[in-house]
């Protein structure tokens, strides 16, 4: 991952947590937990994140 990618997600991410709570609160709440607890890598979230909005959109 590179170095520009990384700040990207890691200042964006907090953006799209809150976009994915106001469609899937409980998804939202998942996630972050998972990234306060260290449980999954940030990049993971990441996709998770942007993959629970895009499925929320869908339906």
């Amino acid at each position: 991952m590179q170095f520009k990618e990384l700040v990207r997600i890691y200042a964006y991410l907090p953006v799209k947590l809150s976009e994915l709570s106001k469609v899937d609160p409980e998804a939202a709440i998942n996630l972050l937990q998972d990234w306060g607890e260290g449980k999954e890598t940030i990049r993971k979230i990441w996709e998770e994140t942007h993959k629970a909005i895009e499925e929320n959109n869908n339906s």
